[in-house]
Formats: structure tokens, sequence, C-alpha cells
């Protein structure tokens, strides 16, 4: 393993605007990006970050005031997009609220390509380092996804010069609603709700606390065969004989998933073999209807579902197929 005091590191020399037909991309990057993406960006929200570019020291040592090649280590793509936006004005405009304002780049007047630079001095092998390092790190990041649709749907379903679309936010609610409904832990107190008996659901053994909500079960001649009677309020329950009391964590809770603008969530819930058929349904489904979310999948099956009830009032009581199909929206070839 190389020792980092070995290791030559970068040092800054300054900052400028620098025009494209000076800066030289990094020849072998690895990295292929979406320069329309980056453009978007660019356009929408400004050059936000600077390009990282190493001034190469001039071929000629004989000339050491004349200044050397600039060659961009970090920023390749952002300087694609610079180059694809070419001169301005580029006669875009961009809403924000009830504000137009016009390009990031150009500024909506006459503008030559240039981009802003952290210029540095470093040799070769610290030069690669930092090519590679900085294409790098991104793949080896992760998301906090409902963090992520949070973020998203805070903009109101403004998403230009964000990099996502409104496909995008659909795909990411969809993950979330699934994983929500999963992990939802189940809940004792409504399930133990009206229930009648020694306190017990399904085997489950009445929590320490909620014994005062917890009738004794009267058995056939009227004696108690259940729990023992709750002690006086203030006193803690008695753990029953032979079993050791133990301390239930509490569920933490789970987050409210916020929605796109205009939708809403209707959360569904299932035992896990229901659950396990319904994945299997819609992945059914979605070889038929691949652009289709979960949501929209869940609405046409019902949809499907009514057709086939109604037809119990039809004259001779029959369905075809080509009306449920138009039932579920799927068009017929």
């Amino acid at each position: 393993m190389t020792e980092v005091s070995k290791v030559a590191s970068a040092t800054y020399l300054r900052t400028a605007t620098v025009p494209l037909g000076e800066l030289t991309p990094y020849p072998g990057n690895a990295k292929r990006g979406d320069a329309a993406t980056s453009l978007e960006s660019l356009c929408s929200n400004g050059q936000y970050r600077s390009l990282v570019v190493r001034e190469v020291e001039p071929d000629q040592p004989d000339q050491p005031d004349q200044p050397g090649r600039l060659v961009v280590l970090a920023g390749n793509h952002t300087l694609q997009a610079i180059a694809a936006h070419g001169p301005g004005p580029c006669g875009m405009t961009y809403t924000v609220g009830e504000e137009e304002r016009p390009c990031g780049l150009c500024g909506g007047k006459p503008w030559e390509p240039a981009a802003r630079c952290e210029i540095v001095t470093c040799n070769d092998a610290t030069a690669r380092r930092i090519n590679l390092v900085d294409n790098r790190s991104a793949d080896l990041g992760t998301y906090d996804d409902t963090a992520l649709l949070e973020l998203i749907a805070g903009l109101d379903g403004d998403l230009i010069g964000t990099g996502y679309t409104d496909t995008d936010l659909g795909d990411l609610l969809e993950v979330l609603e699934i994983v929500q409904i999963e992990e939802t832990p189940y809940d004792e107190d409504e399930a133990d709700e009206g229930e009648e008996g020694g306190g017990q659901e399904n085997g489950r053994e009445p929590q320490q606390g909620q014994a005062d909500d917890v009738p004794a079960a009267q058995g056939p001649a009227g004696a108690a065969d259940g729990p023992a009677a709750a002690p006086p309020a203030g006193q803690p329950a008695a753990p029953a004989q032979g079993v050791q009391p133990t301390t239930q964590p509490a569920q933490p809770a789970q987050p409210v998933l916020p929605q796109p603008p205009g939708q809403v969530h209707l959360i569904l819930t299932y035992p896990p073999e229901d659950r396990d058929e319904a994945n299997r349904l819609i992945a059914a489904a979605r070889e038929v209807l691949p652009a289709a979310g979960t949501p929209e999948i869940v609405l046409r099956g019902l949809r499907t579902l009514v057709a086939v009830l109604d037809s119990r009032h039809a004259p001779d009581g029959t369905v075809t197929v080509a009306s449920l199909l138009r039932a579920a929206d799927v068009e017929l070839h």
C-alpha cells in the first residue's frame, strides 16, 4: 500500500474564468456521463461548481513565463455541456414560481463559452488519481430514498435542472410505498381492540402495562382461567408464573412518505402470503404493461374486476375478453 506521505498532492494556484478554447479534456477519461442533463442543469442553475484544471508545465523550459496547457481533471462533462451550449444568447428561459429567468450560462446576452476553473499544479500520477477518484466517488455513494423523495417533492413538480423526471419520481414513490407496507409493524393495540378472551391474541401474552384494558377470561363455571386480574392503579403487573418479565422495545415511528403534487397515498396491507401473491401478479401484469407502475396496475385490475361483476346484469350473463381488456385499458392489436 502506498504511503500518503509519498504521494505528491496538488497545489492550488488560482481561480479563473477560462475560455473553452484554452481547455483540454483529460486524455483517456473513462467516465461516460450525460452531457444533456449537465447542460439542462447549467442553463437552469448556472455553473455552481468549478472545473478542476491542471496547469501543465511549459514544454520549453527556457520559456518559464509562458503559460502551460490547461487540462481538465474533474468536470469533463460540464466542459462538454458548455461546449454544446455554444455562444450566447441562446434564447432559453426558465420559470421559477412566477419569475421568468434567462439562461444561467449566457444570461440571455452575447457570450463566448467559458468555464470557471480552480487551477492546480501536480505531477502526472496525482492528476490521474484526481480524475479517477472524481469519477469513482459518485459511483460508491448510496441514497436515503425517503430523504430523496422529500427533496424532490419539495419542488412542487418543477424538476428542471435536477436530473430527475416525473417518471423517476413515480418509480421512487412506488418503491417506498412497497417498503413501507412491508415494514409496517403489527399493531397489537388494534388487534386486541374489541377482542374477548384471556388477553391473548394468536398466542401472544399481553404486554406489560396493558393489563388494565384486558378482562379476565371466565370458564364455564364463571371461574377465572385467564390471566390474573389487573393490580390496583399505580402498581406494576406481576409476571405470569414461570415467565421472566421482559421489556418490549418501542417500535420506531414509520416515516410518512411525501407525495408528488396532485397525488395522495393509499396504503394496502396484506398477510405475508397474500402480499407475495400480489407481488407475483403485479410482476406478471408488468410483463404486458412495462410502462405501468404498481398503483396503475392495481387500479386497472380493480376496473377489470368491476367489469366482471357488472356482467351479471347483462342479458346473457357473459363477458368477453375484449371488454375485459378495454376495462384494463389495454390496447388491442
